[in-house]
C-alpha cells in the first residue's frame, strides 16, 4: 500500500470531521434539550464512522479541486491541495531567507521542500505516524489489562437474592440479556467492563437503595451498545491520536454517552423514582471516580458542573421537539454520505499529457480523460512510452528516434498503458500496450501484423 493511500484517509477524515466535531461544541450546548442526550449521542456515531471507514466515493466536481501541477493521482485532490499549498508556503519562507543560507530556518525549510518532491518526508512522517499509532495502542492495551487484572482482584461475589431477581426484572423490562454481575471491593461506582464478554461490577458497599437504580443504569448501557460504542471511541484515538479535536470529541462523547444512558433509565420511571435515581447520582459524586477514557468500562460518576448538567438534563428529560430531532438526524445523515464523495470521477489527461514531448500531435481518449487512474508506483508515462517505442522499433525496423514524425493517442486502461502511433510519413498505424506494473509489452500491432 502506498502511503498517499494513508494519508488521503487521514487528511479527508479529519477534514470533515474536524469540522463536525467543532460544529457539535455549539450543538451540545444550546440544542441539547430540544434535540435530546441520545440524538447527540448517536451524531457523535456518525462522526465515528467518517473517522474509522477508509471510503471515497467518485464526485465530477472534486475534479476541478485537483491542483493543476499534481500528476501524481494516487494524491486525491483535498490532499494534493493541502501537499501544495505546505510546498508553497515552505519554499516561500526558503526563498525569503535565501541571503543567508547558513540559518537553521533556510536549511529546515529546503530539506522539507526536498523532501517533499523526493518523497523521503512522507516517508518519514509516516513512521512517525506508525509509532505513533503503536505507542497509544500500546498505552490503552496495558491500561486496560491493569484495570481488569485490579478488578478481577478485588471481585468479591455475584448477586443474588432479591436484588438478583430485581437485575433480571430490569433486563426483561428493558429488553437486555442479562450479563453477570459481581460485588466488588473496594470499587468506588459501578461500571459496565469489557466488550464481548462484558460484566457489571458493583461496589460491595452500594446501600441497598442504590443498588437497583446502579444496575438499572449499567444495564441500560447495555441496551445502547455503549461498551462497543466505548470501543469505536479507542479506535478513534489510536488511528488519529495526532489530531486534539479527536481526543477532546472522546472526552465530550463519553459525557453524553452517560447523559444519553439516564435518559434511557429514566424513560420508564415515575416522578418519584426519577428524583432517587436523581439522588443516587448525587450521592456518586462524592467518590469522585471514574474510569479514563481509555479504559473500556463505563463510570456512572461525574462531578462539579458536568453533574449540575446531568440533574438538569434529567429533569428536562422527554421534552424534545420531535420535528427538529427528525430533520436533524437526516441532516446529519446525509452530510455524512456526503463526506465521502472524494475521490475524482475520471482524471483529465491533460496533466499527463503535458508530462510528454516531442510527438508532431498527442491526444487521449474521447472526452479527454483515461479509463483508470494511473499509479504513480507503477511504470509512468514517459518510461511506458520509451518502452513502447522501442518495441516498435525492434519489431517492424522503424526509427522511432524522432518523435515529430508520429501522432500518439493515449489511454491508460485498469493495469495498463494502451498507445496508438501514427506514422505521419507513411500513414501506418501501430498499436503498443505496456503492462504498468513492471513495463512488460503486452501487445503489439502494426502493418502486416494483426
Amino acid at each position: 500500500m502506498r502511503t498517499a493511500t494513508i494519508y488521503n484517509f487521514l487528511l479527508e477524515a479529519n477534514l470533515m470531521a474536524g469540522i463536525a466535531i467543532l460544529l457539535m461544541i455549539p450543538i451540545r450546548k444550546f440544542l441539547r434539550k430540544p434535540l435530546g442526550n441520545r440524538l447527540i449521542y448517536c451524531l457523535w456515531l456518525l462522526i465515528a464512522i467518517r473517522l474509522l471507514l477508509p471510503l471515497a466515493f467518485a464526485n465530477p466536481y472534486i475534479n476541478e479541486f485537483r491542483p493543476y501541477y499534481l500528476t501524481d493521482t494516487g494524491i486525491r485532490p483535498i490532499a494534493g491541495q493541502i501537499k501544495v499549498r505546505l510546498t508553497d508556503a515552505v519554499d516561500d519562507l526558503r526563498r525569503s531567507m535565501r541571503t543567508n543560507k547558513d540559518t537553521l530556518l533556510y536549511q529546515s525549510a529546503a530539506r522539507i521542500v526536498d523532501g517533499m518532491y523526493f518523497g523521503t518526508l512522507s516517508e518519514k512522517l509516516m513512521r512517525v505516524y506508525l509509532y505513533g499509532v503503536g505507542a497509544v495502542a500500546l498505552f490503552f492495551g496495558v491500561s486496560n489489562i491493569r484495570f481488569r487484572r485490579r478488578l478481577k482482584a478485588n471481585r468479591i461475589e455475584p448477586i443474588s437474592g432479591r436484588l438478583q431477581e430485581q437485575y433480571l426484572a430490569v433486563c426483561q423490562e428493558r429488553g437486555v440479556k442479562p450479563v453477570p454481575v459481581w460485588f466488588a471491593d473496594p470499587l468506588p461506582s459501578a461500571c459496565l467492563v469489557g466488550v464481548v464478554r462484558p460484566y457489571i461490577a458493583l461496589p460491595l458497599t452500594a446501600a441497598p437503595q442504590e443498588a437497583v437504580y446502579v444496575l438499572t443504569h449499567e444495564v441500560c448501557h447495555l441496551q445502547g451498545r455503549d461498551h462497543w460504542f466505548g470501543l469505536l471511541r479507542l479506535l478513534c484515538c489510536v488511528i488519529h491520536w495526532f489530531n486534539p479535536l479527536v481526543w477532546i470529541a472522546a472526552l465530550m462523547s463519553r459525557t453524553d454517552g452517560e447523559l444519553a444512558c439516564d435518559s434511557r433509565v429514566v424513560g420508564k420511571l415515575t416522578e418519584d423514582d426519577r428524583m432517587n435515581y436523581t439522588n443516587t447520582l448525587v450521592l456518586a459524586a462524592s467518590r469522585r471516580y471514574a474510569p479514563g477514557v481509555g479504559v473500556l468500562a463505563t463510570g456512572m460518576t461525574m462531578t462539579g458542573k458536568k453533574l449540575k448538567n446531568r440533574v438538569q438534563s434529567i429533569v428536562n428529560s422527554g421534552r424534545t421537539v420531535k420535528w427538529l430531532a427528525a430533520v436533524t438526524a437526516g441532516l446529519a445523515l446525509a452530510l455524512l454520505l456526503l463526506t465521502f464523495f472524494t475521490a475524482e470521477a475520471s482524471i483529465g489527461a491533460e496533466a499527463y499529457l503535458s508530462q510528454v514531448q516531442g510527438f508532431h500531435g498527442m491526444g487521449a481518449q474521447e472526452g479527454g480523460t483515461f479509463s483508470y487512474l494511473p499509479k504513480a508506483r507503477d511504470i509512468d508515462l514517459n518510461t511506458a512510452l520509451d518502452i513502447a517505442l522501442e518495441a516498435v522499433h525492434e519489431e517492424f525496423k522503424l526509427d522511432t528516434q524522432d518523435r515529430s514524425d508520429f501522432d500518439v493517442n493515449i489511454d491508460y486502461k485498469e493495469f495498463y498503458w494502451s498507445f496508438l502511433f501514427y506514422n505521419i510519413n507513411d500513414g501506418h498505424t501501430y498499436d503498443a500496450d505496456i503492462q504498468a506494473e513492471d513495463g512488460a509489452v503486452m501487445r503489439l500491432d502494426g502493418p502486416g501484423n494483426g
